[in-house]
């Protein structure tokens, strides 16, 4: 049940709330970031208080050995408190003695989110970790799944407090019985968690590419070229999206683009995209569009003279060897105009 649903309980926990946050309780929430294992403690945080993980970056892939390096950490790793090992993590600290009063308030609030939304507010942390740092490899990032967890990054969403800053102990205002007030009247307001208008899921790309990696020279001049004539963020090429590209479930996220969000899919036909595992994902969107009698936002380009199973004898395709990338540039403008 999505939040527009949910307008009764939202209703209530604004009840519930102000009349908490009108007692202007002496009740703090703070990040606490840092790096690799958590420091010397600096810091006596006032009693009681609640700690909770809300994510980790691991770090990336880069070689075979961060595989096993990742592996004995799990099997080392007291999971309750995270993995050991990562890159960087975040604790949300609550202190105060209204602490176990606004977990348990906190919890409740943290149920209002559907599995869609609560994905979106994980990915969004997940997409921020993976922006912010500098990867190289494969990111691996992980999320808190519990409803506090998931009502504290949404707080931390609403006040738009997305740049981690390492080793540092961060305050966050107002305090959390009024900032959660204020939060869940926003929710009542405008029922839904809005994205980015720089989202992938909130952009309608006029032209997809989808292509193998050992394509990628050729694939990344037609791409300029066509943002050059098309605009600006009117074309999906896997690059410029990589931050967002890094989360779990990616392939629900690309079928939402290649079969939803994009007027046009350019396939880049060859050897190795028979070979290429995401080339057979997005191969198979494709097929679906065909199926749903949508063939006319399917272009074939072929880039080698390699016999492929993938097409009919039927179908037409572009033959790209005799062709410059602006020519090819140019019948893929064609071929949207059409459309």
């Amino acid at each position: 049940m999505s939040l527009k649903k949910k307008k009764k309980e939202i209703t209530r926990l604004i009840s519930a709330f102000e009349q908490e946050a009108n007692k202007f309780h002496d009740l703090s929430f703070s990040m606490y970031y840092f790096e690799q294992k958590l420091p010397e403690k600096k810091d006596t945080f006032k009693s009681p208080n609640h700690s909770i993980m809300l994510w980790q970056y691991y770090g990336s892939f880069d070689n075979p050995d961060s595989s096993l390096e990742f592996i004995e950490n799990i099997k080392n790793s007291d999971l309750q408190w995270g993995m050991r090992g990562s890159s960087l993590s975040a604790f949300a600290v609550l202190e105060g003695e209204k602490c176990p009063l606004f977990v348990r308030m906190a919890t409740r609030a943290g149920g209002l989110f559907n599995e869609k939304e609560s994905y979106f507010l994980k990915s969004r942390v997940v997409g921020e970790i993976a922006d912010s740092l500098a990867t190289t490899g494969k990111p691996v990032s992980v999320t808190n799944d519990h409803q506090l967890a998931v009502w504290l990054n949404y707080l931390l969403y609403f006040v738009s407090q997305i740049k981690p800053e390492k080793e540092k102990l961060q305050r966050i205002e107002p305090e959390p019985f009024a900032l959660s007030l204020q939060a869940l009247e926003a929710l009542l307001e405008e029922p839904q968690i809005k994205k980015s208008k720089h989202s992938i899921e909130n952009i309608c790309f006029k032209v997809a590419l989808s292509f193998p990696g050992e394509q990628r020279q050729v694939i990344s001049n037609v791409f300029e070229l066509l943002e050059k004539k098309l605009g600006k963020g009117t074309v999906f090429y896997d690059f410029k999206y990589s931050s967002q590209l890094a989360r779990p479930d990616l392939a629900n996220l690309l079928k939402s683009v290649y079969e939803f969000n994009s007027e046009l899919i350019v396939v880049f036909l060859c050897k190795e995209y028979t070979e290429k595992m995401w080339c057979g994902i997005e191969w198979e969107f494709v097929q679906e569009l065909i199926s749903g009698k949508e063939a006319s936002k399917v272009m074939y380009i072929k880039l080698d003279d390699f016999e492929l199973s993938h097409i009919r004898p039927t179908d037409g395709y572009i033959d790209a060897r005799d062709l410059s990338d602006n020519e090819l540039c140019d019948l893929i403008i064609e071929r949207v105009a059409l459309l």
